[in-house]
């Protein structure tokens, strides 16, 4: 029986203490520091010390990431939860540093087929579950949100420090006992799930692999605590990562729920890497800041015991095309899409359940 990885979707900056331990000699160093009441034992703190320094090996921005960490009651099916603080920026901005920050053919694919104007247009869902065409103008087509550490690889100040992080990442304490907190020839224990697969996924989260359509997906039935009591229009909602979410060519579709489903592509639409989940509330009981495949891929929402995986090629082409840059190249989208279509058509995914 394997358990679902996924992150609440609220966005918050929270304050604690100092950062205890040093940075990295890589480009990219993620700071993290233990607030939990019970600390962390070694053997733990090393584990996510090891999935910190995967994601500083695979990228090459020179920013300072301040992840807290701690263990917490998360529910009975929860493995990880990450919150983070927002940056909002104007969509014409963000494209604007998108381009000076490409450096990928990745990059150059996606920056040349982003909307033109300072305004984006998409498929939205409506207050009352109808969807439409959303390209009026208004708040939440002109403006997006991104993770913090999203907008430092793209060159933008921000207020984190190591006593206001960019991001608190817990993991469930009614899991501490069913972790391995070690890889043995990158392998667990059949009975056991990675710590540090978990430890990735919700590192990735806060790295900015985050979908609005969580937000609207919340706020359908929470309107009141949401502020959206008189609609999305003047809320900021959507992020980087939902530039890049499609349902046909042309046709950019953040709506809930996913009829037809929404997938990742760089090209503007024309080639689907891989779809995306649709919503835990109103889609398909996923969040839908994560992948929806059969195969292992880190940025999906499950993961079952016995697995042990870092970042996929879908993964690292996702946070290439927000905005941070690769130590390596990854294959062109057409080439990866029809390599992953080969692997389903002979066995070689596996399918997640709950």
């Amino acid at each position: 029986m394997s358990a679902p990885l996924y992150r609440r979707s609220t966005a918050l900056a929270l304050a604690f203490g100092l950062v205890g331990l040093a940075p990295s000699a890589q480009a990219l160093n993620i700071l993290f520091k233990d607030i939990g009441a019970t600390p962390m034992s070694g053997q733990q703190l090393s584990a996510f010390q090891s999935a910190a320094s995967y994601w500083q090996s695979k990228l090459t921005d020179n920013v300072t990431v301040y992840v807290n960490v701690s263990f917490a009651d998360l529910g009975s099916s929860t493995l990880g939860s990450t919150t983070w603080a927002p940056y909002s920026l104007a969509y014409g901005d963000l494209r604007s540093r998108l381009a000076a920050d490409a450096k990928s053919a990745t990059d150059a694919t996606a920056i040349g087929h982003l909307q033109t104007g300072p305004a984006l247009s998409f498929i939205a869902t409506q207050p009352n579950l109808t969807t439409r065409l959303d390209n009026d103008g208004s708040l939440n087509n002109t403006e997006l949100k991104l993770t913090s550490a999203n907008a430092k690889a793209l060159g933008l100040a921000t207020p984190t420090d190591a006593s206001s992080p960019d991001a608190v990442i817990r993991f469930a304490s009614n899991f501490a006992s069913s972790f391995a907190y070690a890889r043995t020839n990158g392998q667990v224990p059949a009975d056991k799930i990675d710590f540090i697969t978990v430890a990735e996924h919700e590192i990735g989260h806060a790295l900015g692999f985050v979908s609005g359509v969580d937000s609207i997906d919340f706020c359908l039935d929470h309107a009141a605590q949401c502020g959206t009591t008189n609609g999305f229009e003047n809320e900021v909602s959507y992020s980087a990562l939902d530039l890049f979410r499609y349902s046909a060519p042309n046709t950019l579709n953040l709506a809930v729920g996913g009829n037809p489903k929404p997938y990742f592509s760089v090209d503007g639409g024309a080639t689907s890497v891989l779809s995306f989940s649709t919503g835990q509330y109103h889609g398909d009981g996923n969040q839908a800041d994560h992948f929806s495949t059969n195969a292992n891929i880190l940025m999906a929402p499950f993961v079952h015991k016995g697995q042990s995986y870092d970042a996929s090629t879908a993964d690292l082409m996702a946070l290439d095309a927000i905005g941070w840059n690769l130590t390596a190249a990854v294959p062109e989208p057409q080439s990866y899409a029809l390599l992953l279509g080969g692997l389903a058509a002979i066995g070689w995914a596996r399918r997640r359940r709950r």
